[in-house]
């Protein structure tokens, strides 16, 4: 049986048949799927769809019960409360010890000292180990940003969606070590902008996002002194700022000629800075930032995208919202 609901009844563990309305875009890229996530539930809340045909002999139906038995499956009992508070526990000392030693690395950067890629790699090694583990509570963690620590925590996060998201692109493990660190490198550049611009509670004036944008270009004159790191880490420093319009900086180059990493990275790192806190702004849900996102195309890689979506599952989701 097939009935038409609203977009604000949609739940988890619905079949959709069919989406009406002017929202040409589905999560799976086809006209029938499963819910299978409150990031796709909250898509569709916050879309432009004026309504939903769900099949009940396929998924649950909106008050959640299901006419399919061989669909259903019983639902998963969360972990024990303390267990919870402990892994959290442990995960702050791993986020805070990051940010402790990436904070010394671009300090030594900025006095003339070569980074030091040793110490770096090990946080990616750190971050990499606590992703597999409980990727909802490490991004929830990096949302605790001190005013001091905004640039160095968001490299973290950055670092640590950037894993999560090529790991579940099936990326090899070394590449994936490789976009973990250039994640934490990729705002270097940073370290040459003023603290007080930086830090403002108000919006910049068109003078001081002039100087900010300079930082992929600083960052990646910082990086190619060093000599010895990946194409595929000065590409995502000097590149994560462009779009697929060509209206990005510092290049403004086309589509055509953004590597694979650098539009994973784009996304990345608009995702974290939106949904975490800045000093002259709240963050946005993660459903709201998704949706800004996908209405903002001409910027992003749709298709990966999409595929970005999908690597939020329900739990992560939790963690970032």
């Amino acid at each position: 049986m097939v009935k038409r609901i609203e977009r604000h009844e949609a739940r988890v563990g619905m079949f959709i048949e069919s989406l009406e309305g002017a929202w040409q875009d589905n999560p799976f890229g086809q006209r029938r799927f499963l819910l299978r996530s409150e990031t796709e539930v909250d898509l569709i809340k916050n879309s432009r769809i004026t309504g939903i045909y769900i099949n009940l002999a396929k998924g649950v139906d909106v008050d959640g019960s299901s006419r399919s038995f061989a669909n259903s499956s019983p639902p998963r009992s969360p972990p024990p409360r303390k267990a919870l508070l402990d892994e959290r526990r442990a995960t702050v000392k791993i986020v805070q010890a990051s940010v402790k030693r990436l904070e010394t690395a671009f300090k030594e950067s900025r006095s003339g000292e070569p980074i030091n890629i040793e110490s770096v790699s090990e946080i990616v090694g750190d971050i990499s180990t606590q992703i597999g583990s409980s990727p909802a509570i490490l991004l929830d963690i990096t949302r605790l940003k001190s005013k001091d620590k905004v640039t160095f925590v968001h490299s973290v996060a950055v670092s640590a969606l950037l894993v999560h998201f090529a790991r579940h692109l099936h990326f090899e493990e070394p590449l994936v070590r490789v976009l973990g660190f250039a994640g934490l490198v990729h705002d270097i550049g940073k370290l040459a902008i003023p603290t007080a611009i930086l830090n403002k509670a108000s919006v910049l004036t068109a003078e001081e996002r002039k100087i900010v944008m300079q930082h992929p270009a600083i960052g990646h004159d910082i990086l190619k002194r060093q000599g010895n790191l990946p194409g595929v880490v000065l590409d995502i420093c000097r590149h994560h700022h462009e779009r697929m319009n060509g209206k990005g900086y510092p290049d403004g180059i086309p589509a055509g000629e953004l590597s694979i990493y650098v539009r994973m990275s784009a996304i990345c790192d608009v995702y974290e800075a939106v949904t975490s806190v800045r000093p002259y702004k709240k963050p946005w849900s993660s459903a709201t930032a998704l949706s800004w996102m996908l209405q903002h195309g001409d910027h992003f890689d749709t298709q990966l995208l999409w595929k970005f979506i999908l690597s939020l599952d329900s739990e992560l989701t939790r963690g970032v919202a």
